[in-house]
């Protein structure tokens, strides 16, 4: 059994050197925002979207999944958070919130051509957990993911977790390893 996985292992990494692009094209495509009229509607995650929240909608990633979005023209970045499904349009690959294309600089063409990187996969329980959060949580955690965001980009970790102590305080831990 350890053969097995050592076999399949190698073989996924010397069939992604061979061909580093496949992975780039499956995971590019056209970025649009949501319309104003959906705020505080409810996403399919049953949260409610909200403009000033990095959210975004796909088709297939779990909710709770954390992506790095790069806007392809000009370079700039973000990370977002999936909990709602779509976009409905075929011709698109992404929805993001409006603070989201915000930090994209997409507000103004209204799409734009993105790459997207998985930072980590999210599950059904993710999403229900954040909404049921206080408001000072909430802020708690708006202010570390604003301060950590460029620290982790510049990291080139895959996985950025965050911890919850047993005294209240959040905790962030930079990871190679896909977390349990």
């Amino acid at each position: 059994m350890i053969f097995k996985s050592a076999y399949v292992t190698v073989f996924t990494a010397l069939f992604n050197l061979i061909n580093p692009s496949l992975d780039d094209k499956a995971n590019a495509g056209t970025a649009s925002f949501y319309a104003k009229k959906f705020e505080g509607k409810r996403t399919s995650s049953g949260q409610r979207y909200r403009a000033t929240q990095r959210t975004a909608a796909h088709r297939t990633y779990p909710f709770g999944t954390l992506l790095e979005i790069t806007n392809r023209d000009n370079g700039l970045k973000t990370i977002v958070r999936v909990n709602d499904r779509g976009p409905h349009s075929k011709s698109r690959l992404i929805d993001l919130s409006y603070l989201a294309a915000k930090d994209l600089g997409l507000i103004r063409s209204g799409t734009a051509e993105v790459s997207m990187k998985v930072i980590s996969y999210g599950n059904e329980r993710d999403s229900r957990e954040i909404e049921g959060e206080t408001k000072e949580e909430k802020s708690e955690i708006a202010s570390i993911f604003s301060t950590t965001k460029s620290d982790f980009l510049e990291k080139k970790y895959q996985y950025m977790i965050v911890e919850k102590q047993a005294d209240g305080n959040l905790k962030i831990v930079y990871s190679d390893v896909k977390p349990k």
